[in-house]
């Protein structure tokens, strides 16, 4: 999960997650799997700190890192399983062979760990997570937004009522703002 109970009770303004109802507490765990996952889905990768091992093209002996590195330590192979030199700069790692640099277009395997998440990230999911605490499932908010009477009586109900809508456009975009900044050259993630 991107972000924690603790997370969500500091976006309503709480001091712990003790303080949230008991209704809160029951669903905050839930919703915090959902959004965390549809997050990383929009954003087209996985922002969870750990090991990251992809498949990658290179381009002029080098291989762009999905995901920024946490420290210097790289392991690189090429298909064969033989082990190749790599020195990461930024989010790139210079790949060679015998000290030449590794030709464009070859398959390598990349093996590193990933930071943390970026904090606009796991706030921004605690947010989402908090908006719908808010709401209490069944209340009549959490169903009708507009309702007018007369001859032509009209209810439009909210798009969480039928539980189309997780994220609003908003939430949306941010979301996938976190997507890759350059093209994609990752073949597979393993």
């Amino acid at each position: 999960m991107l972000a924690s109970p603790a997370d969500v009770a500091h976006a309503l303004g709480l001091e712990d997650e003790n303080e949230l109802t008991a209704s809160q507490q029951a669903r905050v765990e839930g919703l915090l799997e959902r959004v965390s996952r549809r997050f990383q889905r929009e954003a087209g990768r996985t922002l969870t700190a750990g090991a990251v091992t992809v498949r990658a093209l290179t381009v002029e002996g080098r291989v762009h890192l999905p995901d920024p590195p946490s420290g210097d330590t790289v392991t690189v192979t090429d298909l064969c399983g033989n082990t190749l030199e790599g020195v990461i700069e930024g989010d790139y790692v210079d790949v060679t062979r015998n000290g030449c640099p590794v030709a464009t277009g070859e398959i390598l395997v990349v093996e590193y760990t990933r930071d943390e998440p970026p904090q606009a990230a796991i706030d921004a999911v605690a947010a989402m997570v908090a908006r719908h605490l808010t709401v209490e499932p069944g209340s009549p908010e959490s169903k009708s937004t507009d309702l007018t009477a007369g001859a032509d009586f009209r209810q439009r109900l909210a798009d969480w009522v039928s539980d189309t809508s997780l994220f609003t456009d908003e939430e949306l975009a941010e979301a996938r703002s976190y997507r890759y900044p350059v093209p994609n050259v990752i073949i597979h993630r393993l």
